[in-house]
């Protein structure tokens, strides 16, 4: 199992053109609440492993990524506006392949499968913002840009 995981961070330390990444992944956090923003974008930066934008809407998120050099977003579902399987809908008809988490405490299987074919890459289940959440989050985050790196 060790070596999955070491795998997959090793995967994600290298950029599109296979060259070795010294500098940390850059992700942009969407959601509308902005304690969720906070803790998530403080306990990312923490591990040294990440750099984070927020943007407190899925429009506004649409805003930054162009010329953003983000390598990953996570995403939450129900926003006012776009939800957060709309947005991932609209980056892929825009051409987007960026990888992305869908990090939602909406547990039904209906948003899963939707997110999944909007092209998100992973779906994490949001609930108090405890350590072994976040640990999950940054996991998939790293395991979504590996995916992305080898596509």
């Amino acid at each position: 199992m060790v070596q999955g995981s070491e795998r997959i961070i090793s995967l994600a330390s290298t950029n599109r053109g296979g060259m070795i990444r010294n500098e940390r992944l850059l992700v942009l956090l969407v959601d509308d609440d902005p304690e969720v923003l906070e803790r998530t974008k403080r306990w990312f930066e923490e591990t040294g492993e990440f750099l984070c934008t927020t943007a407190p809407s899925a429009e506004d998120a649409l805003g930054l990524l162009p010329g953003g050099g983000f390598d990953a977003v996570v995403s939450d579902f129900q926003m006012p506006g776009m939800d957060g399987v709309t947005f991932f809908k609209t980056l892929r008809a825009q051409g987007s392949r960026i990888p992305g988490v869908l990090y939602t405490g909406m547990g039904r299987d209906s948003v899963l499968e939707a997110a999944l074919a909007a092209g998100a890459s992973f779906y994490v289940r949001k609930g108090v913002g405890t350590r072994a959440e976040l640990v999950e989050l940054a996991h998939a985050v790293r395991a979504a840009v590996a995916l992305g790196d080898l596509t």
